[in-house]
């Protein structure tokens, strides 16, 4: 698509100097899916590989990301981690596999653009060198040892099970090595003649066929925190001589519950460290096993990545109310013995953050002609866009609009979601007399459509999906969605009996002791909050579901992904009448689920199917291939 842009002075000044490093500038008057276009522009013209786009809140990201998307299919979106989470070790692999996908696109593409939010770039992450020098590349003919291979793994974050039935396991059988790395859709299986690599190719996990045959394959981290050996030791020496410390301290201000409380808590990490079995969960402690930290944005080469702030003065604002809360939060654990001093210093200040990202070439985009206080504005610039006002699914006064452009000699781009309807569309514009046509899938022979720029009067109706049309009035240029036509489509809500109605749970801050959870397979229950349970001389910890018949379903608090919390109205009333009717649909619904055993019959009360062996503690069913 043909950038308008070129014919406004304004945009050719802004262009020129970002090219010339002489940022930070600020592009005042901008709105909504606007914004999309002009940063696009500018990076593609500008001749920026990579685009950093930082925010003030997750809708506003994934309304920037899938603007994008209309642009280009390099664009990713880098969700933050939830920070007030970052001492417990409940954090589920789908954020983390979100989070290693975007990694492993900066360490293997050329250029993309990546949206996030500002306390995404807060947290302290290890370097992307030593992220990608951990990734471990396998191809055929390779020689394994399978004694290195099990530690390498486990190393890198991933969970040795029986069967691979999840993201982030591995399991060893024999000469087959079964891998679910968070960077793909399934997992991969690698057979091995002796020990040399004989064939490599992914499989269904609940089939177990295979699905396609690979010649290598790269399994990157299944953590953002991996450790060698060394920083192991190190961290776990800096955590004992702090502990000492702060204990000393504790036990003189006569503090001996939060003394014995901290010390508790440290010798059950680092003998956990020691032993082997603790791996995970160790972002809280990152400073004290790798000192030398980097933010998200030191992750983008200099000189080849342009920052685009996104209103900048409640990014501002939004930064400073997370490190606000996180601050409090931490102080409130500190005083309780539930963290060392060290661990108040897990977040990057929001000034110090924002003062990173204003650099040569960085803009800030706002939609008011306004001063940026605390801010660096090296170059102000002003556009004149207008958003379009909806239709309400008019076509009528659409028509009136098109056919007034047309007389004044606009360029209209109508963005349709679907190429099917945009062809279909410019065909009923063209019998009301305007000039419109399709770029995509027109007739051979004829001129090719798609590579010529749009002419006055004329209208092109293609495939694209913005959450907003604009207009360039200057330049005498609109962009119209179909959501502006015809409005956003609403998902019609089925009811259907004896069914859940559930959303999804991003992190554990969204759930409260006593909310209603549906499991994927065993429908419904109330969330009962977090706890330790030791399986095979392991401690874990793990998501406590309980179910209207006494039982209770322990589900690894890695699978965070396989509960929605209870949308229903229902839920809202906490009568035993309501629980009973509920738990009444889902009777002989779940896999595997049956009533407890008061008198603690040892059987698995809730399992997937043909779970029966699964361990029990006392008389609680603990569901760990769930």
């Amino acid at each position: 698509m043909e950038n308008p842009l070129l014919e406004l002075q304004e945009y050719e000044n802004i262009l020129e100097a970002l090219k010339k490093a002489k940022g930070p500038l600020q592009a005042a008057g901008t709105l909504e899916s606007q914004k999309v276009h002009l940063m696009h522009e500018l990076g593609e013209d500008g001749g920026f590989p990579w685009k950093l786009v930082v925010t003030y809140d997750e809708q506003r990201a994934k309304e920037i990301y899938d603007d994008f998307r209309s642009f280009t299919r390099q664009v990713w979106l880098y969700p933050a981690k939830d920070l007030l989470f970052y001492a417990a070790d409940i954090h589920g692999n789908l954020m983390t596999r979100q989070r290693i996908s975007v990694l492993r696109h900066l360490m293997e593409d050329e250029g993309g653009v990546v949206v996030t939010t500002i306390d995404g770039l807060m947290d302290h992450l290890m370097p992307l060198a030593f992220l990608k020098q951990h990734a471990v590349t396998v191809e055929c003919g390779q020689v394994i040892e399978l004694d290195q291979w099990k530690e390498r793994l486990t190393e890198l974050g991933y969970e040795r099970t029986g069967q691979v039935d999840g993201m982030g396991q591995f399991s060893i059988r024999g000469g087959i090595i079964d891998i679910f790395p968070l960077t793909e859709e399934v997992p991969v299986r690698i057979e091995l003649w002796d020990d040399e690599v004989d064939s490599i190719r992914t499989f269904d996990p609940e089939s177990q066929r295979s699905v396609e045959q690979l010649d290598r394959v790269v399994i990157y981290p299944a953590s953002e925190t991996v450790l060698t050996k060394g920083q192991l030791e190190k961290g776990i020496k800096r955590l004992e001589e702090e502990t000492a410390s702060y204990v000393k301290a504790l036990e003189g201000q006569k503090r001996r519950e939060e003394a014995i409380r901290i010390k508790g808590i440290i010798r059950e990490l680092t003998e956990g460290i020691r032993e082997g079995w603790k791996r995970g969960g160790l972002d809280g402690y990152i400073r004290y096993f790798c000192p030398e930290t980097v933010s998200f944005s030191d992750y983008f080469p200099q000189g080849d990545c342009v920052v685009y702030l996104d209103e900048p003065g409640r990014l501002k604002e939004r930064g400073e109310t997370i490190e606000l809360e996180f601050r409090e939060s931490m102080v409130h654990r500190l005083e309780k013995g539930y963290l060392l001093p060290g661990q108040t210093e897990l977040l990057y200040p929001a000034g110090q953050v924002l003062g990173r990202l204003q650099g040569p070439y960085s803009i800030m985009l706002t939609g008011l002609d306004q001063k940026l206080p605390g801010m660096k504005v090296n170059h102000k610039f002003s556009f004149d866009v207008r958003n379009v006002n909806s239709y309400q699914n008019s076509f009528e006064i659409l028509i009136k609009d098109l056919t007034r452009w047309k007389k004044e000699g606009y360029r209209v781009v109508l963005l349709s979601a679907s190429r099917t309807r945009a062809s279909r569309l410019a065909g009923d514009l063209r019998e009301y007399d305007l000039r419109a046509y399709c770029p995509d899938g027109e007739t051979e022979g004829e001129e090719s459509r798609a590579e010529r720029k749009v002419l006055p009067g004329e209208i092109m109706v293609t495939y694209g999906n913005l959450h907003r049309g604009f207009e360039y009035p200057l330049l005498k240029f609109v962009f119209i969605t179909e959501g502006d036509m015809f409005g956003v489509e609403k998902k019609k809500k089925k009811r259907k009996k004896q069914s859940y109605q559930g959303r999804a749970i991003q992190s554990f801050s969204e759930l409260s002791v006593g909310d209603y959870v549906v499991h994927e397979e065993h429908g419904l229950g109330i969330y009962r909050g977090i706890e330790k349970v030791e399986r095979d001389k392991v401690v874990k910890d793990y998501i406590k579901i309980e179910y209207g018949d006494g039982g209770n379903l322990y589900l690894p608090a890695t699978r965070l992904e396989s509960i929605q919390k209870y949308a229903g109205s229902e839920a809202k009333s906490q009568s035993s009448t309501v629980w009973e009717a509920l738990n009444g649909q889902n009777q002989g619904k779940g896999k595997g689920c049956r009533s407890g055993n008061r008198k603690g019959s040892g059987k698995a009360l809730c399992g997937p199917s043909g779970a029966e062996g699964l361990p029990v503690r006392q008389r609680y069913g603990v569901a760990e291939g769930v």
